[in-house]
């Protein structure tokens, strides 16, 4: 079974996965924003419950929310936003407030960030480069980090604050 989410708030579909497991759990109460969207590959039997039987194995689609994150993130279209929801997605888990900006605390080489975007490299730097013009990012010249303008945070508030499953 392929499963997506789809954004209650703007539409956007959002793959997170294939599933094969005899159980899957969907925490409907996890979802917040998101509706489903369930394709049967093959041939499927499907039904809802309001529990499950706990001596079984269930796989639960928020298993692993970095992967989920991860899938979300990919699934932008453009590229410049894909790394700044990365970028926030990292603040919002790791940095902390400054008075005008966020520090994240640790940096990224460009072939690391393009890895977990899903493009190459020279992308990658010619979007920071973009990005930094616009006074989106700088490098944090007093610590080892990355300085994080408040525009980029509220231009990706709404899909980080989306991302509570937990």
């Amino acid at each position: 079974m392929r499963i997506s989410l789809i954004s209650t708030i703007n539409s956007e579909l959002i793959p997170i996965g294939f599933f094969g497991s005899e159980w899957l759990k969907l925490e409907k109460d996890r979802l917040r924003n998101f509706d489903l969207r369930l394709e049967a590959l093959n041939e499927v039997k499907f039904k809802i419950t309001s529990t499950h039987n706990s001596t079984t194995e269930v796989d639960s689609i928020f298993h692993n929310h970095w992967l989920l994150i991860l899938c979300m993130i990919k699934s932008a279209t453009q590229v410049e936003i894909r790394i700044c929801r990365l970028i926030a997605i990292l603040v919002f888990s790791f940095g902390r407030r400054n008075k005008e900006s966020y520090t994240l605390p640790f940096e990224l080489s460009h072939s690391q960030i393009a890895l977990l975007v899903g493009c190459t490299r020279s992308t990658v730097t010619r979007q920071i480069g973009f990005m930094k013009s616009k006074g989106m990012i700088s490098p944090d010249k007093n610590n080892y980090g990355i300085l994080v303008s408040d525009k980029l945070i509220m231009q990706e508030s709404t899909f980080v604050e989306h991302l509570q499953f937990t």
